[in-house]
């Protein structure tokens, strides 16, 4: 066989790559939209009570009762430090290998397909909040997606 008798195979495997899409739950904290991969999203919620933990870190909320499981509840703002005002209202429960938190975020966006050849690596300075949590960008037609590193956030 000749060499350009695989090129029809290369080009289709290129083609076949570039389909290739991942699943994000997007989310808003102020104005800039943070994802999470689906896979590690268990459930969404609203109006869990929660109970405050004295002593804690400032960024842990409390603990929380889901459906017999105790899960801490942390304000994803304050845990990457992001340097604007937000008001959390909703409980993202993401799980990462055994352990599950809720995440404290302000709204909801989508759920989007995003190519994975499309993914960036992170800038070496990010404005307002910490880089160590950002796993990857996406640039969408009108702003940035900030895909956050679950295994990050789960750290200490």
């Amino acid at each position: 066989m000749k060499t350009q008798d695989f090129k029809p195979l290369v080009e289709a495997r290129k083609t076949v790559a570039l389909q290739e899409t991942v699943p994000l739950i997007t989310f808003y904290l102020g104005d800039i939209l943070f994802g999470i991969y689906a896979e590690k999203v268990m459930e969404i919620n609203k109006d869990l009570e929660i109970t405050p933990v004295p002593l804690s870190d400032p960024y842990i909320l409390g603990i929380m009762n889901l459906r017999g499981q105790i899960l801490t509840v942390i304000d994803l703002a304050k845990k990457i430090n992001f340097q604007i005002e937000t008001h959390p209202k909703l409980n993202l429960i993401v799980r990462n290998q055994d352990e599950a938190v809720s995440f404290l975020i302000e709204r909801i966006s989508d759920i989007m397909e995003v190519p994975v050849v499309k993914l960036e690596d992170p800038p070496e300075k990010i404005e307002g909040f910490d880089k160590e949590y950002v796993e990857k960008i996406y640039q969408l037609p009108d702003r940035l997606l900030v895909i956050l590193n679950v295994t990050k956030l789960f750290a200490n």
